[in-house]
């Protein structure tokens, strides 16, 4: 009994492996009857009329004569072509309470901005005082010069008393009276002299340090007014208003990688929005240094918005900066500035700040034999096109490519391909 199970085991495995080899020769036999089937079915639609081949009219293109366009692309954004810079005037470090929504579009007089005018506020009310203190200053020093005076003119006039008892003492001749009275009266008659004019003298001082002295009070006082008077226009200055009509962009701050925004500290001088003027725009791009040879003012260009893809517009590189920068702050490259003119603006659908994509034209190849990309057909290193003979068979003609854009090849004309052959586009 095992001897038979053995046996058994192997007639079944020879039969497993018998049917294994007759399904192979049957596959094989059958790839070969299918890919002779291909082999005819393309013999045939090749050397068949065209209307046999059910190929439809738009399947068929002419070759043309025209121009190949070499272009370069470049990535930019709409910006206004004059804009007004809108400055915070406060002299001193102050906040932002208000600003106008970016983007809105505002009128002359409109409001801007506001400022935190607390500071300024208090500083009016601590130089009405000070003005008042200097007031009562001046006039407190006018009362003192004036009793100063008084009484220096009290002394004057004693003095001029005795001055002229002296004179009247000394008026008989030497000889009515005794020789050293006579001496007296004169000795007594220079100091009184003396003593008079120095009166006069420091009088006439007195009055020169008063003058000086409430001059320097009253040029205090004059300041202390220009003071309030500057300081009640930076009040108004807090509230800033529209110059022109415009569009509100904020300006970057000038320490962090974002947009000037409510609660920010300013100072007079910085540049907090700008009012692009929606007239007239303008495309700014940038590109990499090594095409940046290649580009030069006048040259034309062709601007989509990718807002609107659909829509196409004309312009021209007006210029060129002459240096390169970083393309970025961690960038490595460096590009070129580039600004594209408009041959129009769209008011109704421009606005600064969207990106465009800039299609500039760097070079033209002059009349060309053109024939479409997808007309052609690469078999190894020969490049064919189908050309539509009379009667409508079909032949493969070899053409030699010169140059091409994004559509169309430019081929050579020796005689392979003419003006108005008509070719499969391979559609």
């Amino acid at each position: 009994m095992p001897g038979t199970q053995g046996w058994a085991r192997k007639s079944v495995k020879v039969a497993l492996v018998l049917v294994a080899f007759m399904g192979t020769i049957a596959a094989a036999i059958l790839w070969t009857s299918h890919h002779a089937a291909i082999k005819l079915s393309l013999a045939q639609t090749q050397n068949a009329p065209a209307s046999s081949q059910n190929s439809s009219s738009s399947d068929i293109v002419e070759v043309k004569r025209g121009e190949i366009t070499k272009i370069l692309l470049l990535s930019g954004e709409l910006r206004a072509v004059h804009a007004r810079s809108v400055f915070a005037q406060s002299p001193q470090e102050t906040k932002i309470t208000y600003l106008a929504p970016e983007g809105s579009v505002v009128k002359p007089g409109d409001r801007l901005m506001e400022l935190d005018g607390g500071t300024m506020i208090q500083k009016i009310k601590d130089l009405e005082e000070k003005i008042v203190a200097a007031d009562n200053e001046i006039l407190k020093t006018q009362s003192g010069h004036e009793a100063a005076l008084r009484d220096m003119d009290v002394q004057l006039s004693q003095l001029w008393l005795t001055l002229e008892q002296a004179k009247i003492k000394a008026t008989p001749p030497v000889d009515l009276v005794p020789r050293r009275d006579y001496q007296e009266n004169q000795l007594a008659l220079a100091k009184a002299t003396t003593e008079y004019a120095n009166q006069v003298t420091k009088i006439e001082q007195t009055k020169k340090q008063q003058a000086a002295e409430l001059e320097a009070k009253l040029i205090d006082r004059k300041s202390l007014d220009g003071q309030l008077e500057q300081a009640r226009r930076n009040l108004d200055d807090v509230t800033v208003k529209a110059p022109s009509e415009g569009m509100v962009i904020y300006s970057d701050h000038w320490d962090e990688r974002r947009k000037i925004q409510v609660g920010d500290v300013v100072w007079s001088g910085l540049t907090v929005l700008q009012l692009p003027d929606l007239r007239e725009m303008e495309v700014f791009a940038q590109v990499n240094e090594v095409d940046g040879p290649r580009v030069s003012p006048g040259q034309k260009a062709t601007i989509r918005l990718d807002s609107y893809p659909d829509v196409q517009i004309s312009g021209s590189v007006r210029e060129i900066s002459q240096t390169a920068i970083k393309a970025g702050w961690m960038a490595k490259a460096n590009v070129f500035g580039v600004t594209i003119s408009l041959d129009s603006t769209m008011t109704g659908i421009m606005k600064p700040g969207m990106s465009a994509q800039v299609a500039i034209d760097i070079d033209r190849s002059g009349p060309q034999l053109l024939v479409p990309r997808s007309a052609a057909r690469f078999d190894k290193d020969v490049i064919e096109v189908i050309r539509i003979e009379s009667g409508g068979a079909r032949r493969p003609v070899a053409v030699t490519v010169l140059m091409s854009d994004a559509f169309q090849f430019a081929v050579a004309q020796n005689g392979a391909l003419k003006e108005g052959d008509r070719i499969l586009s391979g559609r």
